[in-house]
Formats: C-alpha cells, sequence, structure tokens
C-alpha cells in the first residue's frame, strides 16, 4: 500500500489577521488552536495520525501536534505556505506522495481524506480541492513523480489546475463542503454557526462570542 504524508503549514505570527474586529490576538490564538484540535481528530478519526506532520515555527503549536501524536517539523521563522511545504516535503522524502492541508478547516472529514486517497487509487496523481470561491487550494494531493510547483497565496486553485494540466498529469479535482470552508473572516464565524457541528472551534467561538457581547453591553451599561 502506497504511504502519503498529511503536511500542516501553521502560522506563528498574527494567525487570522482578519478576524481583529472580531476577536483580540490571544483569542484568533485559540481560534487557530481549536480548528487545528478539529482537523487533527479528522485525521485520528482517518487513522493517519502517524503520517501526520505540523509544520510551524510556534513551540506550542508543535508541543500540541506531538500531544496528539503527529509529527513536528520545526522552522525557524515564518517563510509562507509556499516554503513550509516544501520544507516538509524534503524532510519527508520516504513518502510515496503528501497531502497538504491548512489548518483551518473546522469541517473537514476523515471521509475527506479517505476520498482523496481513493481518487489515487482510480489512477489520478494528482487531487487539488479548492476553497469556496475557487481562488484558494484547501487540500493538495501530490504523488511522488507527479509534483507541481505550489502557488500558495496566490489564485492557488487555477494555478494547481494549470500546472498538473500543463504537465500532462492525471488529475482530480474534488469538491467538498467541508473541505471548502475556511474561517478568514468575520462573515465567515457567523456562517460557520449554520452548520451546527458540535466540535473544538464551535464550543470556543460559542463561549468567546457570548463573553464578547456581555462585556459589550456591560461598558454600554446595560
Amino acid at each position: 500500500m502506497r504511504r502519503f504524508a498529511i503536511i500542516i503549514p501553521v502560522k506563528a505570527d498574527n494567525p487570522k489577521g482578519r478576524l481583529g474586529t472580531l476577536l483580540t490576538g490571544r483569542e484568533k490564538k485559540q481560534l487557530q488552536i481549536s480548528m487545528l484540535e478539529d482537523t487533527l481528530a479528522a485525521l485520528a478519526r482517518a487513522k493517519k495520525l502517524g503520517h501526520t506532520f505540523i509544520v510551524s515555527s510556534d513551540p506550542d503549536i508543535l508541543k500540541l501536534a506531538e500531544w496528539y501524536g503527529a509529527g513536528a517539523i520545526t522552522e525557524e521563522k515564518d517563510a509562507g505556505v509556499n516554503e513550509a511545504v516544501e520544507r516538509a516535503i524534503a524532510e519527508l522524502d520516504g513518502y510515496d506522495g503528501w497531502i497538504m492541508i491548512p489548518a483551518d478547516l473546522p469541517l473537514i472529514t476523515a471521509n475527506d481524506i479517505k476520498t482523496a486517497l481513493t481518487l489515487v487509487r482510480m489512477g489520478s496523481s494528482v487531487v487539488i480541492s479548492p476553497s469556496e470561491d475557487y481562488s484558494g487550494t484547501n487540500l493538495l494531493l501530490m504523488s511522488r513523480g507527479s509534483s507541481i510547483p505550489l502557488h500558495y497565496d496566490d489564485d492557488s486553485f487555477n494555478k494547481h489546475v494549470r500546472e498538473a494540466s500543463d504537465r500532462g498529469i492525471r488529475f482530480s479535482v474534488y469538491y467538498s463542503e467541508n473541505v471548502a470552508f475556511d474561517i478568514d473572516r468575520a462573515g465567515d464565524v457567523h456562517r460557520y454557526f449554520r452548520f451546527g457541528r458540535r466540535n473544538s472551534t464551535m464550543n470556543f467561538l460559542e463561549r468567546t462570542l457570548k463573553k464578547n457581547r456581555r462585556i459589550r453591553k456591560k461598558s454600554r451599561g446595560f
């Protein structure tokens, strides 16, 4: 059976910067950890934690990875997603391929990971899963010998599709609402409650937003 390593790059500095109008710096860090916990829980259900590796310069994130039983790859500093993934692939050269997912997919399930691997068994060498607006790549599987240049944070989905197509690589596009949804903006936080998924992310957001509403009311004298 072919072995695939799962790579999760995690930003250390100012995570979820666009949520500054909704959450404090400490709360954004806690949200990042909650979403990573949900991602790791999904990988545990898929029985892939032993082949999962977190790439980060944040010692707390790396400790969390080890606590869950995942591997840790240390960066000296945040160098960007492309560099983090390339570093991990170089260190994980003994695998038959790699699956890259971000740490902010609170809805991802074990079945999403299994489906990507099923597409490989059906003949695809690369699997690309888009974000909701089809600009980002929220899951990228690459088999050894069929790697493509990375374009994270730069219209990555369309560029990854183009790279695979131009190289004549057999690839699949896998769309899943679970994979496509990520939390980047305040509107994403509010939409997340509609899914009703009870997990670490939901528990954190419910607790934190209720607390912040109470604080605002008290400051207004209500």
